[in-house]
Formats: structure tokens, C-alpha cells, sequence
């Protein structure tokens, strides 16, 4: 039996060699730090040389001859052709992008990403951000973090949590690396990317990747911070009440991004041109804007300095309108195409419209009440991005560390969360959570687990799948949906494939219409079929039909058209009942453990070979030791409550209580049935 390289390096471990699974761990985290830190190196440096090419070179020296300031707008509709190009012809369509695809792949897949396209969008991420999209650098530098843990994971044959792990220390040293702020990492991974979850475990390896990402960043460039050295004080104990009132003034601007955001992404999905052409179409907006607000090209962090180190005279106008529309135009470059994240564009929006709020105060109140413009800013750019994103720690922390000043940490705080606070109120989740909420997902924070996520379609359908062909007539469905007894029938061609769903609604609908013509199945059904596969969690289903107000979801073997069941909203009532009774056993079962563990058994986890005694059986079939009892069963990333009837199979993992004088007999069952006495 041949062993993976974790497994390998446990086996020496255990023959003296200081392999520990901790230390293996911590060894992996080190090098996806150090992975992850050279990958956001040379994608800033993809950047910079993009810039160099797009707008230095092509838009300033080139194009500007004959086209004038409308030379930015070729290179940008140069840039999103390529781009969308880049995207339709190399990656193709994903459920979801950025940070909201990375954290349902994360909750839903235990961290398997697609690390082969990473480079592609890498590439087309820095593309769009050198030729001047309005949009950031953070998010493709999280997924390239995230991707290169998620290939350690996949090719050293780790399990999912393990897997999942690495993915967040992937993406902590991204932060870390990217903006030289390695605490924001940590707590951007554990709020964002694990989604609240947080044991000493995780917090150990996501900080050692965290540091070595930061670390070889600040060593190969320059060290300094962000944004140059700044300092900045309160002015009186009555100017945190200015500060509290720049909280509710930035959470209705938080709202505003997330839902332009989104409504910029529904608007171009009904633009009805090709990917390259749309993206195309979004670099010419975004460049006619730049021609009268270039400051909102790119990430825009020289404008950012410039607020923060009172460089440039800004006005309060000026500082307005550049929020505005760089919150437009980051709606604008996403929906469109382009590819980026929205961290940069919310700090830059609060930086912007927390400087207005500064200045205004400055010129109607006292300089001893008010203090400097500067520090609302600052305030401003950890109120904003905590809003959107819905992490109030990673945004507190990213301006701590970007600005290097510890003065003003109580006001970015009061800031900060009497922004969220009055967010939440208002939208239900971050930008990326409402992503998946919009999809029909909804992640539970840390590990509470519904119990109908113990269920999987396959458990809860209706089988075999209730079919009729393509061209029955109206009469044969009425009939069928008589003899199943059910409101939806999956519709098949002649080879017996999935081509729709019929619905008892649209047989009364052709029924009323009334028309001359004799109509048939395939006429009248809905050709746009969402479905799923049996070994699908239960709740996800549930999601995508309350999402849609799906009353079926037609069930078919992975990777064909071959329906196999239906799932009905009546299973669902079934199905919870089955997840009740499985979560009694569950906890039954933990108590016999935490008895087992009392009288001296110990847990033990055994993997079950191809050729192993007791592949193949049943539980109950099986002579196991008196001293023991089958705890769980970990089977392709998915966590089974052992019944006797539960036939055991080649790659399982048991977990077993069992006494330490009933372990010989017990690793018997385990042996090749040649070798078993």
C-alpha cells in the first residue's frame, strides 16, 4: 500500500524521526508562506510592468500623440479586451469570483481550488490593475495565497481540514505580504476565510505563514510603511464624538459600495456581449472618467498618501467626488471584467470621504475640538472597509499596520464599530457573504453546524427518478403525474438524458392557453435545469431551492445528464427527521467515548486498504473486538454515523474507541485478507 507524503513523514515520526503531525504542519505552513511571498513579489511586479506597458508607453507616449487624454480610454479598452479574453478562454465561467468563490470552496469543499488557473488570473490581475482598472491588488494576491496552500494540500493527499488550513495561511501571508501587515492577515484568514473559526491549532500555522510571507517581502523591498511615517493625535476628549459621528455618516457608504457592487454585477450580466467585449466596454468608462479623475486609477495608493501626509490642497468638494466615483467605477471595472479585489477601493473611499469630514470640521469648528483632517481619514479607511467586509478586527488592525501609528488606534476603533454596527442593521452580511446569500448559501460563523448538513441528497430523494420522454403528449403527462403522485417529472430524450423539468403548473399553463397546435412535453418544459448529485449535503440543495423557489431538484449521476431521483420539498420533512435521529445517535455515541476514554480506551483512526479483511462488509458482519466501537467513518472528505448496515469501503477512515489490550486484535481486521490468520 502505497503512502501519501504526510502519511510517509507521520510513519517516520513514529520510528524517531521529529515528525509529528504539528511539526509537519508548521513545516508546510513555512513553505506557503514562503511560496505565497514570492508569488505576490512577482505579481507586484507584473504590475509594475503592465503599468509601464499599458499606460506609461502605450497611453502617455504612444497613444497620446494623435488621441490626447482620450488615449487612456484605448489602452483600458485595449486592456479589458485582452483581459476578458484571457478569462473567457482559460478559466471560463465560475460560480462566483474573488474572495466569495475562495470562501464557499473553503466551507463546501474543504479548500480544493483550481490551482492550475491561478497563473491566468494572476496574470489578468495585473494586467487590469497596471493598465489602470479601478479595482485591488489584495484579492488576487489572497487567491494566489490560497491556491498555492491548496496545491500543497491536494498534492501531499491531506485531509480536508488540514487542506483548509493551508488555505488560510496561504491567504494571512497574501495580506501579510501585500500590504506589510502580518496581524491583519492572521485575523483576516480567521474571520473571512474560516469564517470565525478559531482553534490554537490554526492560530499557530496561519501566523508562522503570515510572518515568513511578510518577512521575505520587507526583505527583497523596501521595508518602510504604506503610506511613509505618520503622526497624528487626538485633539480634545470631545473630539470622539466627531469621530462617532464619522461612523454614521461612512456605514450609509459602506451600504452604498455593497449594493453598487452588486447591482453592477447583475447590470453587466444582462449586457449581451461577448466576455472580451464587455470587459473592453468597461475599460472605455472607466478611462472617460479618469480623464477628469485620473487619481481613481489603479489601487490608488500615491492619491491616498498624498490625503494622509497633507501634500496636495485638496478641497472637501474634490475629496467627495473622488469617493463617489471611485466607488462607482470599482462597480463598474468588477461587473465589467475587469479582474481585482475591493479591499483597496474601500480604503480608498473612506480615506477620501473620512478627509471631507476632516476638512469640514476643521473649517467650521475650532482647531482645539477637531485636531487634524488627516486622522478622520485614517479613521475613515478602517470604518469603511470593516462595512463592506464585515471584519472589524482585519479592518482595525490593516490600518494600524499601514499607517505604523498606534495613537489613534481608540478612535479607528469607536469608528470602526459604530460603522459596522449600524451596517449590520442594514445589509445582513458583507459583501462576500451576501455573495453566497445571493446564491442561496448561508455559512453558519465558527463550527456550528446545522444538522441537516449530516444528510445528503442521495439519503432524501425520491428514487428512481420519476421521467417521462421529451414527446409524450399532454395527456401521457397528466397521467404520469397521476402515477407518481407528484407536481414535477424530469424530462429525458431518447437516450434517456436530462433535457428539462415539467412542472404541473406549466401543464395547466398549456392547458389554458388554448392553442390550436398539439403540444408536447418537450414543448412546455423548462430547459434551464439546476441540479445535483447524490453525494451533495442536503442543506445546499435546500439553499438553492429557497433561493430560486425550486419546488424539485432533479438528482443525476456526477458528471453525466443520467437522472437518478428527485428531490421534493416533502423530502426535505423526511429528511429532517432522519438528521434529528442521526444527531441523537451522534451525541450517544460521543458519550460512549467520553466513557470509553474514562475507563482507560483510547481512540484510535485506521484506514481501510483496497485489499483489506474487511473492505466490502458490512459492519455488523464484522467480528470486532469486545472491547471496542466503530466511533464515525470519514469518507471522501464527508463525516458518516456508523450503522450496522453501513457497508465499509476501500479508502474509508475509522474512528475507533477501543481498549488498549483489544488493539492487536483490532489491527487484524485491517490486514490483507491473504495475510489475515
Amino acid at each position: 500500500m502505497s503512502l501519501s507524503p504526510f502519511k510517509l513523514l507521520q510513519t517516520l515520526g513514529r520510528r524517531g524521526l521529529p515528525f509529528s503531525e504539528n511539526t509537519i504542519l508548521l513545516l508546510l505552513a513555512v513553505a506557503v508562506g514562503f511560496a505565497t511571498g514570492v508569488g505576490v513579489w512577482l505579481f507586484d511586479r507584473g504590475i509594475e510592468f503592465f503599468h509601464h506597458i499599458f499606460y506609461e508607453w502605450l497611453a502617455v507616449e504612444l497613444l497620446s500623440r494623435w488621441l490626447g487624454a482620450f488615449a487612456v480610454i484605448a489602452s483600458l479598452a485595449l486592456a479589458g479586451l485582452i483581459v476578458g479574453w484571457m478569462m473567457e478562454r482559460f478559466v471560463g465561467e465560475e460560480r462566483h469570483h474573488g474572495l466569495a468563490g475562495l470562501i464557499e470552496a473553503v466551507a463546501l469543499t474543504g479548500g480544493r481550488l483550481r490551482y492550475r488557473v491561478m497563473p491566468v488570473k494572476s496574470i489578468a490581475a495585473a494586467l487590469s490593475l497596471g493598465a489602470g482598472a479601478s479595482v485591488g491588488p489584495e484579492a488576487p494576491s489572497v487567491v494566489i495565497g490560497a491556491n498555492i496552500g491548496s496545491f500543497f494540500g491536494q498534492r501531499l493527499h491531506l485531509s480536508e481540514e488540514r487542506m483548509r488550513l493551508l488555505v488560510a495561511a496561504g491567504s494571512a501571508s497574501a495580506i501579510a505580504a501585500a500590504f506589510r501587515a502580518p496581524i491583519a492577515g492572521v485575523f483576516f484568514s480567521l474571520e473571512v476565510i474560516l469564517n470565525g473559526e478559531f482553534t490554537a491549532g490554526s492560530f499557530s500555522v496561519v501566523v508562522l505563514a503570515a510572518v515568513i510571507g511578510s518577512v521575505f517581502l520587507q526583505a527583497v523591498t523596501d521595508a518602510a510603511p504604506v503610506f511613509g511615517s505618520l503622526n497624528f493625535t487626538m485633539g480634545s476628549p470631545g473630539e470622539i464624538l466627531l469621530y462617532a459621528a464619522l461612523g454614521l455618516l461612512l456605514a450609509p457608504v459602506a451600504v452604498a459600495f455593497i449594493h453598487v457592487i452588486h447591482w453592477q454585477h447583475d447590470l453587466w450580466q444582462r449586457v449581451r456581449l461577448p466576455r472580451p467585449f464587455k470587459a473592453a466596454l468597461a475599460g472605455v468608462l472607466v478611462g472617460a472618467v479618469a480623464i477628469v479623475f485620473p487619481q481613481i486609477m489603479g489601487p490608488g495608493r500615491e492619491v491616498m498618501a498624498e490625503v494622509l501626509n497633507g501634500r496636495e490642497p485638496f478641497t472637501v468638494g474634490f475629496l467627495l467626488a473622488l469617493g463617489l466615483v471611485k466607488l462607482l467605477m470599482t462597480g463598474v471595472s468588477l461587473g465589467g471584467g475587469f479582474v481585482g479585489g475591493i479591499f483597496a477601493p474601500t480604503v480608498y473611499v473612506g480615506t477620501m470621504l473620512g478627509g471631507a469630514f476632516g476638512l469640514l470640521a476643521a473649517n467650521l469648528l475650532p482647531d482645539s475640538l477637531t485636531g487634524s483632517p488627516q486622522a478622520y481619514a485614517i479613521a475613515g479607511m478602517a470604518a469603511v472597509m470593516a462595512g463592506v467586509v464585515r471584519a472589524p478586527i482585519t479592518g482595525i488592525l490593516l490600518v494600524f499596520e499601514l499607517t505604523n501609528d498606534y495613537r489613534l488606534i481608540l478612535p479607528i476603533m469607536f469608528t470602526t464599530v459604530i460603522c459596522v454596527a449600524l451596517t449590520e442593521r442594514l445589509v445582513p452580511a458583507g459583501i462576500d457573504a451576501l455573495t453566497l446569500l445571493r446564491a442561496g448559501l448561508r455559512l453558519e460563523q465558527g463550527r456550528d453546524v446545522d444538522v441537516m448538513q449530516g444528510v445528503t441528497v442521495g439519503e432524501a430523494m425520491l428514487s428512481p427518478a420519476p421521467t417521462i420522454p421529451e414527446t409524450a403528449s399532454l395527456v401521457e403527462l397528466r397521467d404520469a403525474l397521476r402515477q407518481w403522485r407528484t407536481r414535477s417529472l424530469c424530462v429525458v430524450d431518447t437516450d434517456g438524458l436530462l433535457t428539462g423539468i415539467v412542472t404541473l403548473t406549466d401543464l395547466q399553463r398549456a392547458y389554458d392557453s388554448g392553442g390550436d397546435k398539439p403540444l408536447t412535453v418537450g414543448d412546455i418544459c423548462s430547459r434551464e435545469v439546476i441540479t445535483a448529485v447524490p453525494d451533495d449535503v442536503l442543506w445546499t440543495a435546500i439553499r438553492t431551492m429557497g433561493a430560486r423557489d425550486f419546488g424539485s431538484l432533479p438528482v443525476v449521476q456526477p458528471g453525466t445528464r443520467q437522472p437518478i431521483g428527485l428531490l421534493r420539498r416533502e423530502s426535505i420533512v423526511r429528511a429532517y427527521s432522519m438528521a434529528v435521529a442521526r444527531k441523537r445517535e451522534q451525541q450517544h455515541r460521543a458519550e460512549q467515548i467520553r466513557l470509553n476514554a474514562l475507563t482507560g480506551a483510547h481512540v484510535v483512526e485506521r484506514h481501510i486498504a483496497p485489499d483489506a479483511l474487511i473492505a466490502g462488509q458490512r459492519i455488523r458482519d464484522i467480528d470486532w473486538p469486545d472491547e471496542s466501537v466503530v466511533a464515525s467513518i470519514r469518507r471522501n472528505g464527508k463525516l458518516l454515523v456508523p450503522h450496522g448496515i453501513t457497508q465499509l469501503q476501500a479508502g474509508d477512515v475509522l474512528t475507533i474507541v477501543v481498549a488498549r489490550e483489544a488493539e492487536n486484535d483490532l489491527a487484524r481486521l485491517f490486514l490483507p485478507a491473504d495475510e489475515s490468520p
